[in-house]
């Protein structure tokens, strides 16, 4: 952005390309405004989107708003759009300044950031802050070793993946704990987590299922002979 207000160049580093082309605008605006009022000032625009905005008294954005004002005040200045990239001198060298501008020009901070950018600012933050708490703590860890990066998007996981490797759920280990149940062990006398309900004990029961089974089978034979 070339600013004939001071006479120098300046860029926005974060800002959208529609607050550019407003704070461009306004800056060229406020350059013609004290000229001599039989001067016509002529100022075209090659974004229609900033033009619209800036003939809203009641736009939401505070430049256009601005831009509005200054120029129901100074009607000596027009303001017209005029195609892009469509060989017109004037406009050509507008934005050779504009990309010069953007390579050297210094930081302009009078227009705010727009609210996209701040919220992601603060969602990066808050990710890292996040990230860094679930790494040093000491609780979780079993999911930690899981999942070690946070995100704020669900998982894929069915509830028995998360029952199983979380370990929160109807095991004796996870109710001892909350003194839900008086043991944290299984029947069969093994620890009361998911891994060795999963691994010992489920296949002792329906091994114990599979015999009785057949014990039953084979009596129940006897008792026809």
């Amino acid at each position: 952005m070339t600013s004939g207000s001071t006479g120098g160049s300046a860029k926005l580093n974060d800002n959208t390309v529609f607050q550019d082309e407003l704070t461009a605008l306004h800056e060229t605006i406020i350059y013609a405004s004290p000229l001599p009022n039989h001067n016509i000032s002529k100022i075209h625009v090659g974004n229609k989107a900033s033009i619209m905005a800036s003939s809203n008294s009641k736009s939401t954005n505070e430049t256009a708003r601005k831009i509005c004002k200054i120029i129901l005040t100074n009607p000596r200045i027009k303001v017209s759009w005029v195609k892009a990239h469509a060989g017109n001198m004037g406009n050509e060298r507008a934005d050779q300044l504009a990309k010069d501008a953007m390579q050297h020009g210094q930081p302009y901070s009078l227009t705010k950031l727009p609210k996209p950018h701040i919220k992601g600012l603060l969602r990066n933050s808050m990710l890292l802050e996040w990230q860094t708490s679930w790494k040093k703590s000491d609780k979780g860890r079993k999911i930690y070793n899981i999942m070690p990066s946070v995100s704020l998007l669900p998982t894929n996981w069915i509830r028995e993946d998360v029952v199983f490797f979380s370990q929160h759920g109807p095991f004796p280990a996870y109710l001892k704990r909350f003194h839900l149940t008086d043991s944290d062990y299984y029947s069969c006398g093994g620890i009361g987590t998911a891994h060795h309900y999963t691994t010992m004990y489920l296949h002792s029961v329906l091994a114990y299922e599979v015999a009785s089974s057949k014990l039953r089978t084979i009596m129940a034979e006897k008792g026809r002979q």
